[in-house]
């Protein structure tokens, strides 16, 4: 079912009913620049559909350097998923993505998905962004001891460790640190030019995409940068979570790229505009946290 959800949805709930949710929550920011997008009109620096324009050949990649603004993604594939657990099915089956319903694309239910009241995306979700407002950007920038990634959806930034930082054995247990939205990350580079980041301790009320995946507070995460060239940049991300999945599986593939301006927009989800919507338009169509009236 899993599988099915994934190649049948995707293309609605991306382009179709998230958007719609996005444009509404996230304000009038989002809703002009994809116009413009839609008129073949793309505003400085976004990426119109297809590979931007770029010198040909692009430049070799600088060694150990991912510093800048990149957005994305192109190419954006997603899983395959692997059997989950019984612990897994049982609570895939309780989220209940917008749109959805079983196998099904024409009925309508209501959802929970955490960001429809503007909850945080978290980890893995976070890297999916673009799915939710067409697009996406995020900023590294290296430190000392460091890396930090700015992100242009929610504006939230993440700390990846370097050096001989370890991960937590466990959290959310008597003298472990608790679970967040986030996780905690260490970094490392594996040759020239791919970033490895390794996180754990992610909080499991967040999802791991817009399908509405499930996962424990347990999960092992791994993004691997790799930077192709001067101005493009390959994501793999794979997630180990033996108490929901049978095995480590790649959750997504995508392409990123070099933003002509570097700068980042303020994309945000607005719990008052949230609230708004849901009252005035989801709930009395049946999709929202509240479902339709007398369900």
């Amino acid at each position: 079912m899993r599988k099915l959800v994934a190649e049948r949805l995707v293309a609605k709930r991306v382009i179709g009913s998230l958007a719609l949710l996005a444009a509404v929550a996230l304000g009038s920011t989002l809703g002009s620049t994809s116009a413009k997008a839609q008129r073949g009109q793309p505003s400085p620096g976004f990426v119109a559909p297809g590979v931007p324009e770029m010198p040909n050949p692009p430049g070799p990649a600088p060694k150990h350097d991912l510093n800048g603004t990149w957005i994305g993604p192109q190419k954006l594939v997603s899983g395959p998923f692997p059997a989950m657990t019984p612990a897994g099915e049982a609570k895939f089956k309780l989220n209940r993505p917008v749109d959805h319903v079983g196998d099904k694309t024409d009925q309508v239910q209501a959802t929970n998905d955490p960001f429809i009241i503007c909850d945080p995306l978290g980890l893995p979700r976070e890297l999916r962004n673009p799915t939710l407002n067409g697009r996406g950007g995020v900023r590294f920038e290296m430190g000392q001891d460091r890396m930090l990634m700015l992100y242009e959806l929610q504006r939230v930034w993440r700390e990846i460790w370097m050096g001989d930082r370890q991960l937590p054995a466990k959290v959310d247990a008597a003298g472990a640190p608790d679970s967040t939205y986030y996780g905690y990350s260490v970094g490392h580079w594996d040759g020239d030019n791919v970033f490895v980041i390794d996180t754990t301790g992610v909080d499991p009320r967040s999802w791991l995409d817009e399908f509405g995946h499930p996962h424990t507070n347990a999960a092992k995460i791994q993004e691997r940068y790799t930077r192709v060239d001067q101005y493009n940049l390959e994501l793999v991300v794979t997630v180990d979570d033996p108490k929901f999945y049978t095995k480590p599986f790649q959750l997504l593939k995508e392409h990123l790229y070099w933003k002509k301006d570097q700068d980042l927009d303020e994309i945000l989800c607005i719990p008052s505009i949230a609230i708004e919507y849901q009252d005035k338009l989801a709930n009395p169509s049946g999709w929202g946290p509240g479902g339709a009236p007398g369900k």
